[in-house]
């Protein structure tokens, strides 16, 4: 077996020859680079959810305050859009947390044990929080058995005097301890003996998106330096072809053929592009870590 990099592209191209062991390297490094991309993709669809379900509480406030919604079919959709947010929300957590691990694997070459580290993240939050408790288990219920708003309210209320008194408007969404109870399976988990009678959905969501938001800072942290080593690799090569092929790496590829002949038959193919690494790193840009998220609100109180 032999090792080549070239551009599969019409028309005539150079040819550079690599090592066996440099090959198998820009291997690992391609897909420690993918399926960290893929890392980031899973976050920022769990961000987003969670970012839709802030404005859709703020939307549905608003229209209250402008259309004075109070009928029984209004409340229905309000508190049925809102379910909706949430399931997408703890959809993706779920597909968060189920592919994480795998995806780690992938970026961990140096056999370091990053899989079970990962897992050691999730459990820590899992016995630490009561509401990460909670809204993991809401996840299977709502999955299973029924859906998360068992009660909410459109509270306003008068504050100040006289002419300057102001009308504060808000929004509530409860999971009950009655309701949930109906569910045998949920009954007896350990984290129902925890429940108060009502449950704020708003605090508990907020509290672990901001717990999710931590074991992903620390995912980074815990991939970055193989994935400086995997960038690296990559670079390396694309430089040096550059060298050999004046400046031109439109198309390239690392490859491999059973016989001599750089031209012969191809049996596997990596290419050698940094555009997803590109995206991953807008990525880890835009979705910082969330840091006091449930200790923040947002208020029009100012305007």
């Amino acid at each position: 077996m032999k090792y080549f990099v070239k551009q599969f592209i019409l028309g005539k191209t150079s040819i550079l020859p690599i090592e066996a062991s440099y090959f198998t390297q820009l291997q690992q490094s391609q897909r420690s680079m993918v399926a960290a991309k893929a890392i980031e993709e899973k976050y920022d669809l769990m961000i987003s959810n969670y970012m839709e379900f802030e404005k859709e509480l703020l939307l549905q406030i608003t229209e209250q305050v402008v259309l004075n919604k109070d009928s029984y079919d209004e409340f229905y959709k309000i508190r049925t859009i809102l379910n909706r947010r949430i399931v997408n929300l703890l959809t993706s957590t779920k597909l968060y947390y189920d592919q994480m691990q795998r995806q780690v694997r992938l970026c961990d070459f140096n056999n370091e044990g990053f899989s079970n580290t990962v897992l050691s993240y999730f459990s820590r939050e899992y016995d630490d929080n009561f509401e990460y408790r909670f809204m993991d288990n809401l996840r299977n219920y709502v999955q299973h058995c029924g859906l998360a708003i068992h009660s909410f309210s459109l509270p306003s209320q008068w504050e100040g005097d006289g002419d300057s008194r102001t009308m504060r408007n808000g929004i509530k969404i409860y999971s009950t301890r009655e309701e949930l109870g109906q569910d045998p399976k949920f009954s007896k988990r350990p984290v129902f003996t925890e429940c108060t009678d009502k449950i704020n959905l708003v605090k508990s969501i907020r509290k672990y998106v901001e717990k999710l938001s931590l074991i992903h800072d620390e995912i980074r942290t815990l991939i970055e330096g193989n994935l400086s080593e995997s960038r690296n690799c990559i670079e390396k090569v694309i430089s040096e072809y550059k060298a050999v092929n004046n400046n031109d790496t439109l198309g390239v590829y690392a490859y491999s053929v059973d016989s001599g002949d750089p031209l012969g038959d191809v049996t596997t193919k990596v290419p050698l592009l940094l555009d997803w690494d590109n995206v991953r790193l807008n990525l880890v840009k835009k979705n910082k870590k969330l840091t006091n998220n449930s200790k923040q609100y947002i208020s029009g109180k100012c305007l």
